[in-house]
Protein backbone atom coordinates (compact mmCIF):
# COMPACT_ATOMS: atom_id res chain seq x y z
CA UNK A 1 0.00 0.00 0.00
CA UNK A 2 1.59 3.43 -0.77
CA UNK A 3 2.34 5.66 1.79
CA UNK A 4 2.28 9.01 2.83
CA UNK A 5 3.34 12.45 1.92
CA UNK A 6 3.03 15.47 4.35
CA UNK A 7 3.17 18.92 2.95
CA UNK A 8 4.35 22.02 4.38
CA UNK A 9 3.85 25.79 3.65
CA UNK A 10 2.10 28.61 5.28
CA UNK A 11 0.85 29.73 2.24
CA UNK A 12 -2.14 27.84 2.11
CA UNK A 13 -2.26 28.17 -2.06
CA UNK A 14 1.63 27.01 -2.75
CA UNK A 15 0.50 23.90 -0.21
CA UNK A 16 -2.40 23.31 -2.08
CA UNK A 17 -0.70 23.61 -5.48
CA UNK A 18 2.17 20.94 -4.01
CA UNK A 19 -0.90 18.54 -2.99
CA UNK A 20 -2.35 18.67 -6.34
CA UNK A 21 0.67 18.14 -8.35
CA UNK A 22 1.12 14.89 -6.17
CA UNK A 23 -2.19 13.85 -6.22
CA UNK A 24 -2.16 14.23 -10.08
CA UNK A 25 0.69 11.83 -9.71
CA UNK A 26 -0.63 9.16 -7.72
CA UNK A 27 0.63 9.96 -3.99
CA UNK A 28 -1.26 10.00 -1.38
CA UNK A 29 -0.76 13.45 0.38
CA UNK A 30 -1.32 15.66 3.52
CA UNK A 31 -1.37 19.12 3.64
CA UNK A 32 -0.40 21.12 6.73
CA UNK A 33 0.04 25.54 7.01
CA UNK A 34 1.36 25.40 10.62
CA UNK A 35 4.75 23.88 11.69
CA UNK A 36 3.57 23.13 15.12
CA UNK A 37 0.65 21.13 13.43
CA UNK A 38 2.55 19.28 11.29
CA UNK A 39 4.69 18.38 14.12
CA UNK A 40 1.21 16.72 15.93
CA UNK A 41 0.31 14.58 12.67
CA UNK A 42 4.14 13.70 12.62
CA UNK A 43 3.50 11.98 15.91
CA UNK A 44 0.44 10.33 15.05
CA UNK A 45 0.85 9.10 11.28
CA UNK A 46 3.59 7.33 10.01
CA UNK A 47 5.06 9.20 6.31
CA UNK A 48 7.09 8.06 3.45
CA UNK A 49 8.51 11.88 2.79
CA UNK A 50 7.71 15.12 4.46
CA UNK A 51 8.50 18.47 2.21
CA UNK A 52 8.46 21.78 3.74
CA UNK A 53 8.66 25.61 2.94
CA UNK A 54 11.76 27.45 4.46
CA UNK A 55 10.78 30.92 5.32
CA UNK A 56 8.12 30.94 7.79
CA UNK A 57 6.81 32.66 10.66
CA UNK A 58 7.04 31.13 14.29
CA UNK A 59 8.60 28.19 13.10
CA UNK A 60 11.42 28.58 10.21
CA UNK A 61 12.39 25.16 7.85
CA UNK A 62 15.04 24.26 10.12
CA UNK A 63 13.80 24.50 13.27
CA UNK A 64 10.69 22.12 12.15
CA UNK A 65 13.48 20.16 10.51
CA UNK A 66 15.28 20.05 14.13
CA UNK A 67 12.09 18.56 15.64
CA UNK A 68 10.95 16.32 12.89
CA UNK A 69 14.48 14.98 12.97
CA UNK A 70 14.14 14.69 17.10
CA UNK A 71 10.88 11.98 16.29
CA UNK A 72 12.59 10.59 13.22
CA UNK A 73 16.33 10.60 12.25
CA UNK A 74 15.88 9.36 8.85
CA UNK A 75 12.67 10.14 7.19
CA UNK A 76 13.10 12.17 4.07
CA UNK A 77 13.06 15.82 4.36
CA UNK A 78 12.77 17.53 1.05
CA UNK A 79 13.35 21.57 2.05
CA UNK A 80 11.83 24.16 -0.67
CA UNK A 81 12.75 27.71 -0.72
CA UNK A 82 13.63 30.82 -2.55
CA UNK A 83 16.78 31.69 -2.68
CA UNK A 84 18.88 30.52 0.57
CA UNK A 85 22.37 32.27 1.65
CA UNK A 86 25.04 29.98 2.50
CA UNK A 87 24.78 30.05 6.24
CA UNK A 88 21.16 28.86 5.73
CA UNK A 89 22.34 26.20 3.34
CA UNK A 90 25.46 24.90 5.73
CA UNK A 91 22.96 24.48 8.99
CA UNK A 92 20.02 22.63 7.18
CA UNK A 93 22.85 20.41 5.60
CA UNK A 94 24.03 20.00 9.72
CA UNK A 95 20.96 18.82 10.50
CA UNK A 96 21.05 15.77 7.63
CA UNK A 97 18.38 17.04 5.27
CA UNK A 98 18.06 15.17 2.12
CA UNK A 99 17.60 18.01 -0.34
CA UNK A 100 16.70 21.71 -0.58
CA UNK A 101 14.79 22.48 -3.68
CA UNK A 102 14.72 26.50 -4.92
CA UNK A 103 11.15 27.84 -6.20
CA UNK A 104 10.08 28.02 -8.03
CA UNK A 105 10.22 24.16 -8.96
CA UNK A 106 11.57 22.43 -11.47
CA UNK A 107 8.51 20.26 -12.05
CA UNK A 108 10.62 17.09 -13.28
CA UNK A 109 13.13 17.80 -11.57
CA UNK A 110 11.03 18.12 -8.38
CA UNK A 111 8.95 14.46 -9.39
CA UNK A 112 11.76 12.67 -9.75
CA UNK A 113 13.21 13.31 -6.29
CA UNK A 114 9.96 12.30 -5.09
CA UNK A 115 9.51 9.05 -6.86
CA UNK A 116 13.11 8.17 -4.99
CA UNK A 117 11.21 8.13 -0.98
CA UNK A 118 7.73 7.89 -1.79
CA UNK A 119 5.50 4.89 -3.27
CA UNK A 120 2.57 5.95 -5.97
CA UNK A 121 -0.88 4.97 -5.34
CA UNK A 122 -1.72 1.73 -7.50
CA UNK A 123 -4.89 1.83 -10.03
CA UNK A 124 -7.24 0.07 -7.23
CA UNK A 125 -6.26 2.77 -4.83
CA UNK A 126 -6.46 5.54 -6.98
CA UNK A 127 -9.58 5.22 -7.94
CA UNK A 128 -11.05 4.06 -4.43
CA UNK A 129 -8.86 7.53 -3.37
CA UNK A 130 -10.28 9.62 -5.88
CA UNK A 131 -14.27 8.28 -5.36
CA UNK A 132 -13.44 9.64 -1.72
CA UNK A 133 -12.52 13.00 -3.00
CA UNK A 134 -15.59 13.72 -5.34
CA UNK A 135 -17.44 12.37 -2.35
CA UNK A 136 -18.30 15.93 -0.92
CA UNK A 137 -19.30 17.00 -4.62
CA UNK A 138 -22.11 13.93 -4.71
CA UNK A 139 -25.98 15.37 -4.45
CA UNK A 140 -27.46 15.67 -1.11
CA UNK A 141 -29.09 12.69 -0.80
CA UNK A 142 -26.16 10.62 -1.60
CA UNK A 143 -24.65 12.23 1.57
CA UNK A 144 -24.62 8.68 3.32
CA UNK A 145 -22.57 6.54 1.30
CA UNK A 146 -18.92 8.04 1.67
CA UNK A 147 -17.06 10.79 3.22
CA UNK A 148 -15.06 13.43 1.32
CA UNK A 149 -11.63 11.61 1.85
CA UNK A 150 -10.19 8.75 3.24
CA UNK A 151 -9.54 9.58 6.89
CA UNK A 152 -5.97 10.64 8.54
CA UNK A 153 -6.22 9.50 11.95
CA UNK A 154 -8.96 7.28 12.57
CA UNK A 155 -8.70 4.01 11.13
CA UNK A 156 -11.70 2.74 8.70
CA UNK A 157 -10.78 -0.13 7.73
CA UNK A 158 -13.56 -2.47 8.33
CA UNK A 159 -17.54 -2.23 7.37
CA UNK A 160 -18.35 -1.31 11.07
CA UNK A 161 -16.07 1.47 11.44
CA UNK A 162 -16.71 2.59 7.98
CA UNK A 163 -20.28 2.73 9.03
CA UNK A 164 -19.43 4.73 12.12
CA UNK A 165 -17.70 7.57 10.10
CA UNK A 166 -20.50 7.91 7.78
CA UNK A 167 -23.03 8.37 10.50
CA UNK A 168 -20.33 10.93 12.33
CA UNK A 169 -20.40 12.61 8.86
CA UNK A 170 -23.35 12.90 8.35
CA UNK A 171 -24.53 14.02 11.58
CA UNK A 172 -22.14 16.40 11.60
CA UNK A 173 -23.60 18.11 8.60
CA UNK A 174 -27.13 18.01 9.72
CA UNK A 175 -26.86 19.77 12.97
CA UNK A 176 -24.33 21.83 15.35
CA UNK A 177 -23.99 18.59 17.64
CA UNK A 178 -22.69 15.20 17.74
CA UNK A 179 -22.63 12.51 20.28
CA UNK A 180 -20.48 10.00 20.38
CA UNK A 181 -20.26 6.59 23.04
CA UNK A 182 -17.12 5.30 22.69
CA UNK A 183 -15.30 1.91 24.86
CA UNK A 184 -13.09 2.60 27.21
CA UNK A 185 -9.67 4.03 25.63
CA UNK A 186 -11.56 4.51 22.48
CA UNK A 187 -9.90 6.25 19.25
CA UNK A 188 -13.28 8.68 19.01
CA UNK A 189 -11.13 11.40 19.17
CA UNK A 190 -8.93 10.49 16.03
CA UNK A 191 -12.33 10.54 13.95
CA UNK A 192 -13.39 14.08 15.76
CA UNK A 193 -10.22 15.35 13.99
CA UNK A 194 -10.87 13.43 10.79
CA UNK A 195 -14.26 15.22 10.52
CA UNK A 196 -12.29 18.68 11.69
CA UNK A 197 -10.45 18.36 8.37
CA UNK A 198 -13.44 17.51 6.12
CA UNK A 199 -15.23 20.65 7.60
CA UNK A 200 -12.04 22.69 6.04
CA UNK A 201 -10.22 23.09 8.87
CA UNK A 202 -7.18 21.20 7.98
CA UNK A 203 -5.05 21.90 10.50
CA UNK A 204 -6.43 23.81 12.83
CA UNK A 205 -5.86 22.17 16.50
CA UNK A 206 -8.96 21.38 18.20
CA UNK A 207 -10.30 22.95 21.51
CA UNK A 208 -11.21 20.56 24.00
CA UNK A 209 -13.76 20.69 27.24
CA UNK A 210 -14.85 19.04 30.34
CA UNK A 211 -18.08 19.42 30.43
CA UNK A 212 -18.96 21.12 33.22
CA UNK A 213 -16.23 24.23 32.17
CA UNK A 214 -17.89 24.23 29.12
CA UNK A 215 -21.82 23.97 30.16
CA UNK A 216 -21.15 26.62 33.09
CA UNK A 217 -19.84 29.24 31.61
CA UNK A 218 -22.17 31.95 30.09
CA UNK A 219 -22.85 33.66 27.10
CA UNK A 220 -20.00 36.25 27.05
CA UNK A 221 -17.74 33.85 28.28
CA UNK A 222 -18.50 31.42 25.44
CA UNK A 223 -18.07 34.15 23.02
CA UNK A 224 -15.02 34.36 24.66
CA UNK A 225 -13.73 30.86 24.42
CA UNK A 226 -15.09 30.18 20.97
CA UNK A 227 -13.97 33.36 18.99
CA UNK A 228 -10.87 32.28 18.21
CA UNK A 229 -10.40 31.83 14.58
CA UNK A 230 -6.76 30.20 15.17
CA UNK A 231 -8.60 26.95 16.29
CA UNK A 232 -11.08 24.91 14.36
CA UNK A 233 -14.85 25.18 14.52
CA UNK A 234 -14.77 21.82 16.24
CA UNK A 235 -14.87 21.99 19.81
CA UNK A 236 -14.70 18.89 21.55
CA UNK A 237 -16.35 18.14 24.69
CA UNK A 238 -15.95 15.41 27.26
CA UNK A 239 -18.78 13.36 29.15
CA UNK A 240 -18.54 11.24 32.50
CA UNK A 241 -21.68 10.10 32.71
CA UNK A 242 -25.22 9.14 30.50
CA UNK A 243 -27.23 12.10 32.57
CA UNK A 244 -24.37 14.73 30.77
CA UNK A 245 -26.07 14.16 27.21
CA UNK A 246 -29.62 15.41 27.64
CA UNK A 247 -27.87 18.32 30.42
CA UNK A 248 -25.98 19.24 26.93
CA UNK A 249 -28.80 18.79 24.41
CA UNK A 250 -30.18 21.09 27.11
CA UNK A 251 -27.57 23.74 26.93
CA UNK A 252 -27.03 23.96 23.50
CA UNK A 253 -30.29 24.64 22.89
CA UNK A 254 -30.58 27.35 25.66
CA UNK A 255 -27.87 28.88 25.53
CA UNK A 256 -25.44 28.71 22.27
CA UNK A 257 -28.47 30.12 20.03
CA UNK A 258 -27.10 33.78 21.50
CA UNK A 259 -23.40 33.15 21.21
CA UNK A 260 -22.55 34.61 17.48
CA UNK A 261 -19.66 32.25 17.35
CA UNK A 262 -21.12 28.87 17.82
CA UNK A 263 -23.63 29.31 14.73
CA UNK A 264 -21.32 27.62 12.64
CA UNK A 265 -19.63 25.46 14.82
CA UNK A 266 -19.75 21.81 15.23
CA UNK A 267 -20.11 20.54 19.18
CA UNK A 268 -18.37 16.90 19.56
CA UNK A 269 -19.86 15.16 22.86
CA UNK A 270 -17.65 12.30 23.69
CA UNK A 271 -18.71 9.81 26.28
CA UNK A 272 -16.56 6.99 27.23
CA UNK A 273 -17.84 4.02 29.16
CA UNK A 274 -20.17 0.74 29.68
CA UNK A 275 -23.10 2.80 29.11
CA UNK A 276 -26.00 0.82 27.33
CA UNK A 277 -26.25 1.66 24.13
CA UNK A 278 -29.72 1.90 23.63
CA UNK A 279 -29.86 4.20 26.55
CA UNK A 280 -27.13 5.99 24.94
CA UNK A 281 -29.19 6.45 21.71
CA UNK A 282 -32.15 7.14 23.29
CA UNK A 283 -30.99 10.46 25.25
CA UNK A 284 -28.69 11.41 21.95
CA UNK A 285 -31.79 11.07 19.41
CA UNK A 286 -30.54 11.96 16.12
CA UNK A 287 -27.01 13.49 16.94
CA UNK A 288 -25.93 10.05 18.57
CA UNK A 289 -23.40 7.64 16.75
CA UNK A 290 -21.99 4.80 18.78
CA UNK A 291 -18.11 3.77 18.48
CA UNK A 292 -17.59 -0.28 18.11
CA UNK A 293 -14.69 -1.70 20.23
CA UNK A 294 -11.76 -2.86 18.43
CA UNK A 295 -12.69 -6.74 18.84
CA UNK A 296 -15.24 -5.76 16.50
CA UNK A 297 -12.93 -4.50 14.03
CA UNK A 298 -9.86 -6.92 13.22
CA UNK A 299 -8.77 -5.30 10.00
CA UNK A 300 -8.54 -1.68 12.19
CA UNK A 301 -6.51 -3.72 15.17
CA UNK A 302 -4.14 -4.67 12.28
CA UNK A 303 -3.60 -1.35 10.56
CA UNK A 304 -3.25 0.94 14.30
CA UNK A 305 -0.65 -2.23 15.18
CA UNK A 306 1.29 -1.68 11.67
CA UNK A 307 1.06 2.14 12.64
CA UNK A 308 1.97 2.39 15.85
CA UNK A 309 5.14 0.05 15.15
CA UNK A 310 6.45 1.66 11.77
CA UNK A 311 6.41 4.82 13.82
CA UNK A 312 8.21 3.56 17.02
CA UNK A 313 10.71 2.04 14.61
CA UNK A 314 11.39 4.80 13.15
CA UNK A 315 11.85 6.71 15.86
CA UNK A 316 13.99 4.21 17.81
CA UNK A 317 16.19 3.81 14.39
CA UNK A 318 14.56 0.10 14.99
CA UNK A 319 13.50 -0.26 11.15
CA UNK A 320 12.53 -4.24 10.94
CA UNK A 321 10.72 -3.82 14.55
CA UNK A 322 7.89 -1.96 11.71
CA UNK A 323 7.43 -5.88 10.96
CA UNK A 324 5.45 -9.00 12.93
CA UNK A 325 6.20 -12.72 12.85
CA UNK A 326 3.28 -14.93 12.19
CA UNK A 327 2.99 -15.69 15.74
CA UNK A 328 2.55 -12.24 16.32
CA UNK A 329 0.39 -11.68 14.10
CA UNK A 330 -2.41 -14.29 15.11
CA UNK A 331 -1.68 -13.22 18.33
CA UNK A 332 -2.82 -9.18 17.90
CA UNK A 333 -5.36 -10.22 16.15
CA UNK A 334 -6.70 -12.83 18.34
CA UNK A 335 -6.60 -10.73 21.83
CA UNK A 336 -10.14 -8.88 22.76
CA UNK A 337 -7.98 -5.81 23.60
CA UNK A 338 -10.84 -4.34 26.06
CA UNK A 339 -9.08 -1.50 26.44
CA UNK A 340 -9.57 -1.10 23.16
CA UNK A 341 -6.79 2.07 21.22
CA UNK A 342 -4.96 2.95 24.22
CA UNK A 343 -4.03 -0.53 25.06
CA UNK A 344 -2.85 -1.35 21.50
CA UNK A 345 -0.92 1.39 21.51
CA UNK A 346 0.64 0.64 25.34
CA UNK A 347 1.60 -3.25 24.20
CA UNK A 348 2.96 -2.45 20.75
CA UNK A 349 5.37 0.66 22.18
CA UNK A 350 5.97 -1.64 25.06
CA UNK A 351 7.27 -4.58 22.08
CA UNK A 352 8.97 -2.26 20.37
CA UNK A 353 11.05 -1.14 23.20
CA UNK A 354 11.52 -4.96 24.52
CA UNK A 355 12.60 -6.53 20.82
CA UNK A 356 16.15 -5.62 19.08
CA UNK A 357 16.06 -4.53 15.58
CA UNK A 358 14.02 -7.75 14.50
CA UNK A 359 10.23 -8.28 13.16
CA UNK A 360 8.10 -8.20 16.82
CA UNK A 361 8.04 -11.89 17.97
CA UNK A 362 5.39 -13.49 20.48
CA UNK A 363 7.70 -13.31 22.89
CA UNK A 364 7.87 -9.45 23.10
CA UNK A 365 4.32 -9.44 23.52
CA UNK A 366 3.31 -12.26 25.96
CA UNK A 367 4.42 -10.14 29.33
CA UNK A 368 1.13 -8.21 27.63
CA UNK A 369 -1.01 -10.57 26.64
CA UNK A 370 -3.02 -13.27 28.48
CA UNK A 371 -1.71 -16.70 27.51
CA UNK A 372 -4.90 -17.60 25.33
CA UNK A 373 -3.28 -15.83 22.46
CA UNK A 374 -0.46 -18.60 22.51
CA UNK A 375 -1.96 -21.10 20.10
CA UNK A 376 -0.85 -24.01 17.96
CA UNK A 377 -0.39 -23.06 14.23
CA UNK A 378 -2.56 -25.41 13.23
CA UNK A 379 -5.75 -24.20 14.97
CA UNK A 380 -4.93 -20.37 14.72
CA UNK A 381 -7.40 -19.74 11.86
CA UNK A 382 -10.15 -21.61 13.17
CA UNK A 383 -9.85 -20.02 16.27
CA UNK A 384 -10.19 -16.63 14.73
CA UNK A 385 -13.28 -17.38 12.67
CA UNK A 386 -14.80 -18.93 15.62
CA UNK A 387 -14.40 -15.57 17.17
CA UNK A 388 -15.75 -13.76 14.59
CA UNK A 389 -18.87 -15.90 14.16
CA UNK A 390 -19.42 -15.61 18.03
CA UNK A 391 -19.12 -11.16 17.28
CA UNK A 392 -21.39 -12.21 14.25
CA UNK A 393 -24.17 -13.86 16.14
CA UNK A 394 -24.41 -11.55 18.56
CA UNK A 395 -24.52 -8.96 16.57
CA UNK A 396 -27.51 -10.27 15.28
CA UNK A 397 -28.91 -10.81 18.18
CA UNK A 398 -28.95 -7.27 19.13
CA UNK A 399 -30.00 -6.01 16.10
CA UNK A 400 -32.73 -8.37 15.83
CA UNK A 401 -34.07 -7.91 19.57
CA UNK A 402 -35.40 -11.57 19.45
CA UNK A 403 -34.53 -13.88 22.73
CA UNK A 404 -31.51 -16.44 21.72
CA UNK A 405 -33.60 -19.21 21.47
CA UNK A 406 -35.60 -17.39 19.29
CA UNK A 407 -32.40 -16.05 17.26
CA UNK A 408 -31.72 -20.16 17.32
CA UNK A 409 -34.60 -21.78 15.96
CA UNK A 410 -34.47 -18.94 13.28
CA UNK A 411 -30.75 -19.98 11.98
CA UNK A 412 -30.96 -23.51 12.55
CA UNK A 413 -28.56 -23.32 15.46
CA UNK A 414 -30.27 -25.97 17.16
CA UNK A 415 -32.74 -26.61 20.41
CA UNK A 416 -29.86 -26.72 22.86
CA UNK A 417 -28.51 -23.22 22.52
CA UNK A 418 -30.23 -20.87 25.19
CA UNK A 419 -27.98 -18.24 26.58
CA UNK A 420 -25.34 -15.97 24.79
CA UNK A 421 -22.23 -18.48 26.70
CA UNK A 422 -24.06 -20.88 24.41
CA UNK A 423 -23.51 -18.75 21.22
CA UNK A 424 -19.87 -18.59 22.14
CA UNK A 425 -19.35 -22.37 22.58
CA UNK A 426 -21.01 -23.18 19.30
CA UNK A 427 -18.76 -24.99 16.92
CA UNK A 428 -17.98 -23.68 13.32
CA UNK A 429 -21.23 -23.56 11.83
CA UNK A 430 -19.14 -23.65 8.47
CA UNK A 431 -16.14 -25.70 9.25
CA UNK A 432 -14.51 -25.31 5.66
CA UNK A 433 -13.80 -21.63 6.49
CA UNK A 434 -11.04 -22.98 8.90
CA UNK A 435 -9.21 -24.87 6.31
CA UNK A 436 -8.58 -21.84 4.35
Amino acid sequence: MAGRILVLDDEENYAEMLQDLLRQNNYRVDMATRPERAIDQLEEIPYDLVISDYKMPVMDGAEFLRKARELYPNLPFILVSGLMNTPELVKVANMSVTLVMEKPLDTAAFLAHVAKFAEQMTDEEKEAFDRELTCDDAPAADNDQGYPEEPRFFSAGCSTSTRFMQDAWNISQNGTSLFILEPVGGDATLAVKDISAWRGNQDKPIQEFAFEEFTTADASKLNELLADEEHSDVRSIHLTSLNQVSEARAHLAKVLPSVDSAKNALFAYVLSGPVSDIQFLQQADSSGCILPPLCKRPIDIALYAHRFARLLADRTSKPRVAEFTQEAVYAVLAFEWPGNYQQLQEVISAAVEASEDAPIGLEALADELDEGVVTAPEIRLAKLVKKAQTEQLKDELKASGDSVVVLARRLGLGSNVETEGDLERLPLLNPKLSNL
